[in-house]
């Protein structure tokens, strides 16, 4: 048997060229570098960030010459910026300083959200539970950052029936699950945080995992782990949204509203606790999830 034996690392290392400690930092690191790729079009993000605050001078060649030289000052190009290290690809990619670089990022959200708003958003935090579906719900909350931060539970490999619905490559089949979106989330923003609970969501480390969240997605297949997602989530009181892949249906849960029992009322007490010792999927929990009267035929 093939194993994947790629470097198990999924971020990226940051060196900002804004201060001595950090220039010098990524001098003695990149001497000692064999075999790598260099990216860097610094250049273009600092202009488009120029044109996005002023965008007179996409017109103005001249006028974002001058603009481009005021922002370098006397210091220069050597200065400015980050350079991003990412070991599994071996790239060293220069990137704006994290601030410039999010608000050129998410510019493209104006003004669906707002600048107050996305402030505000990458004041919040959410957690995922499982990665196959879930992993297309993580790369949109990255790529539009909707929130500051995630925390992802997922014990799983990739295999490659995973691939109709994990954005990934062939060449990271056998990684973790979560190896491979921390990896693409950080190839998007490499300032954008990921926590990472490698053995799933247990009764051992739920409290930990739902410790500063504002919201929590459950996109896992045990019964035990989605009975233990609303037991926690009530306690913490903050919502839970759940995606069925049947007839578009989507469950927004609002523990953080004080709602009667689990799952619109369709879970008791009684039956939480037993789908939290469960091993194994019962005629009767798969019927309080999903009402097998309005499910459709293929999705049975």
């Amino acid at each position: 048997m093939v194993q994947n034996t790629q470097n198990p690392e999924s971020k990226a290392t940051i060196f900002e060229l804004s201060s001595k400690s950090g220039r010098q930092s990524f001098e003695t690191f990149r001497a000692a570098l064999t075999a790598y790729e260099v990216f860097d079009t610094l250049e273009d993000q600092l202009a488009e960030l120029l044109v996005t605050r002023s965008p007179k001078l996409r017109s103005n060649p001249e006028g974002l010459a001058e603009a481009v030289s005021r922002e370098l000052g006397a210091e220069g190009w050597s200065h400015k910026g980050c350079w991003a290290w990412y070991p599994w690809s071996r790239s060293l990619v220069r990137i704006l300083n994290e601030e410039d670089f999010i608000e050129l990022r998410t510019n493209r959200n104006r003004n669906k959200i707002t600048a107050k708003e996305q402030r505000e958003l990458r004041e919040k935090t959410i957690g995922i539970v499982g990665l196959s579906v879930g992993s297309a719900f993580a790369m949109s909350l990255a790529m539009e950052r909707t929130c500051g931060a995630l925390k992802v539970a997922d014990f799983d490999d990739l295999e490659l029936s995973n691939l109709n619905r994990i954005q990934t490559g062939i060449k990271n089949l056998g990684l973790p699950k979560w190896i491979a979106i921390s990896r693409a989330i950080a190839e998007v923003d490499p300032y954008f945080e990921v926590e990472v609970y490698s053995r799933g969501l247990t009764s051992s480390n739920a409290s930990d995992f739902f410790d500063g969240l504002d919201l929590v997605c459950d996109a896992c297949d045990q019964v035990s782990a989605k009975a233990l997602i609303r037991f926690e989530a009530r306690k913490a009181e903050i919502p839970v949204l759940m995606e069925t892949s049947d007839r578009g249906m989507l469950d927004i849960e609002r523990y953080d509203q004080g709602v009667e029992g689990y799952l619109h009322g369709r879970i008791s007490e009684e039956m939480l606790n037993d789908m939290m010792n469960a091993n194994e999927w019962s005629p009767e929990f798969f019927n309080a999830f999903i009402d097998l009267s309005q499910a459709s035929a293929r999705g049975i």
